[in-house]
């Protein structure tokens, strides 16, 4: 096979250049683009694109190179059909439309386009219609109703949870492959496979005191988690203890990932509580870092495995947590290794930038298993 020539739109950090590299596909990367000047300066660490352009909606499409393959994460935008079903033009004013600008000047063999699983649904699934009307001749293998303008690629279409490709972490996104209409429309979206690295497999064994949790929202947590139980049920958290004075034990295959935002209320009156997780995977990551990780410890002998009433227990529960430094927010590399990036990916920018790249990614498992299906 000839090199593949690749190009991407809202590039992020690379997530699909990376699935290339980790899969040994010769390739050259044409052209990213990428309006974030923090994301870019870490794109531009990692790979090295013949252009790199700022703002899409500023690109002449004539003057972009062609490519065999094109990846695109868009925003998604309402598109104010109305009723209207005029395909390619009820797209302008989005960055959805300026994609369509290089498919229809260029008509790549593939395209690969990403978006949150909500896509949908938006606007009462309008917007998804339109965009399947603007690009497709099929869809999963069945014709669909094509507007005058549509572009004649067989699309194919499918939420995929990362979680489901090697990686613990539930992330639900919406993946749109196209294939052009004289190309080998043999596609199918990859199997899921059986997750057996945990939580608690990518977590650092040693980590910056910066990244613990305030004892006051560790309070928090436990005052709205534990109040409510009987202190025996402690007891089965952890069977070996550690002897001597108030070292307490870990237990390190339990590990619970919380979500720092209030769960929402029925009421609408705002959040009540919070999530968490304890089947070994995290929450979808987020451009602030909102969960924290805790690896659940038992009391020490120097406690009591039991303690007598809920107030001592949660008070001694407090105390191993202020001494342990035990539930924090993941670090940057453990968000890094969540998105399926080799550690330090991301460094040489501040860490808020570095969790906003990542939150805002692809996973790479998940884009690299689409691609070799796609290309093999």
């Amino acid at each position: 096979m000839n090199k593949i020539r690749v190009g991407t739109f809202f590039s992020g950090i690379g997530s699909p250049e990376q699935a290339m590299l980790n899969l040994g596909v010769e390739h050259e990367i044409k052209f990213a683009c990428e309006i974030d000047k923090f994301a870019r300066e870490t794109y531009i660490k990692n790979f090295s694109p013949d252009y790199m352009y700022e703002d899409v909606t500023k690109l002449d499409m004539k003057e972009v190179p062609s490519v065999d393959l094109l990846v695109f994460g868009f925003p998604c935008q309402a598109f104010s059909l109305a009723g209207r079903r005029g395909g390619f033009d009820d797209t302008r004013g989005t960055l959805f439309y300026d994609a369509l600008r290089y498919l229809r000047e260029h008509r790549p063999k593939y395209f690969i386009g990403e978006n949150v699983k909500g896509l949908l649904s938006h606007d009462n699934g309008k917007t998804f219609r339109t965009i399947i009307d603007c690009i497709a001749k099929t869809e999963n293998n069945q014709y669909s109703i094509m507007p005058f303008d549509n572009l004649g690629y067989n699309v194919h279409y499918q939420v995929l949870n990362t979680k489901n490709f090697g990686v613990p972490q539930n992330r639900e996104r919406i993946f749109i492959v196209g294939i052009r209409d004289d190309e080998d429309n043999d596609f199918r979206f990859p199997t899921p496979i059986p997750l057996k690295v945990k939580l608690k497999d990518i977590l650092e064994k040693s980590v910056d005191p910066k990244f613990f949790l305030s004892q006051r929202m560790v309070n928090g947590i436990y005052k709205s988690k534990f109040m409510e139980r009987k202190p025996m049920e402690i007891d089965g958290v952890c069977k070996t203890l550690k002897v001597g004075g108030d070292t307490p034990c870990f237990k390190d295959d339990r590990v619970i990932s919380h979500s720092l935002y209030p769960r929402t209320s029925k009421t609408g009156k705002g959040g009540v509580g919070r999530l968490k997780k304890e089947d070994g995977t995290s929450y979808c990551l987020d451009t602030g870092n909102a969960q924290a990780v805790e690896v659940m410890c038992c009391l020490t002998e120097a406690t009591g495995n039991r303690a007598g009433s809920s107030s001592e227990f949660l008070s001694s529960v407090n105390r191993i947590h202020k001494n342990t430094g035990s539930i924090r927010r993941l670090t940057p590399i453990e968000a890094e290794r969540l998105q399926g990036f080799p550690d330090e990916f991301t460094s040489g920018v501040s860490d808020t930038q570095r969790y906003k790249q990542l939150g805002n990614t692809i996973t790479v498992n998940v884009i690299q298993s689409i691609i070799n299906n796609l290309l093999k």
